[in-house]
């Protein structure tokens, strides 16, 4: 908006008053919907936060539980077995691995297991997969 008065007279000085007047008025009134804009977004962007930072507290807790729970059942195969039995327990590609003797009596796990426990029989050393989902699923409802 260019606006060019020229001489002395008070219409002239009125006009640059009104001119000037509406040219901070559109300015303000601009600059508070601006703010108010950044301000909703800023909102959704902390409400956006709070619900992730929520969902990753959860996953945490559920990770704990999972692992408290796994580390209780491998607990319990240690006490049916006999500790002086086992040689090494380990987690991989999401099976429960025990490395026993050859002379162990498997039996218990058998019956708690059934079919789920996989045996491999070796003349060294008898190595049992459980799966960590059916003993996640089996011990806790998800």
């Amino acid at each position: 908006m260019i606006l060019i008065v020229k001489g002395k007279g008070y219409k002239n000085l009125i006009r640059k008053v009104v001119a000037m007047t509406l040219l901070v008025t559109m300015f303000s009134f601009y600059y508070i919907h601006m703010s108010n804009k950044f301000k909703e977004e800023k909102q959704k962007l902390e409400t956006e936060l709070l619900l992730k930072n929520e969902i990753l507290e959860n996953k945490k807790k559920l990770k704990s539980k999972v692992n408290r729970l796994v580390y209780n059942e491998a607990e319990q195969i240690v006490d049916l077995i006999g500790q002086k039995h086992i040689q090494s327990i380990k987690i991989k590609n999401d099976r429960l691995i025990i490395v026993c003797d050859w002379d162990t009596d498997i039996e218990p796990l058998f019956i708690r297991y059934g079919v789920m426990a996989l045996v491999k029989s070796t003349p060294e050393n008898i190595k049992i997969a459980i799966e960590l989902k059916f003993i996640v699923e089996s011990r806790y409802e998800v």
